[in-house]
């Protein structure tokens, strides 16, 4: 994916964009597994715990 050029991108083009990417991450939470659960690292102690995906 290439940077958008400001002089080639017109406000209606941000805005489709916009809308499609909200339409997606919509979609990607009403497909997540609601016991689907994922590995964080805690940054300082580097221990791992196992947590609810969100």
């Amino acid at each position: 994916m290439r940077d958008p050029d400001p002089a080639e991108s017109s406000g209606s083009d941000q805005l489709d964009e916009a809308v499609e990417a909200a339409e997606q991450h919509q979609q990607a939470d009403e497909d997540a597994d609601p016991n689907e659960h994922v590995v964080v690292r805690d940054p300082e102690t580097g221990r791992l715990r196992e947590e609810r995906a969100q």
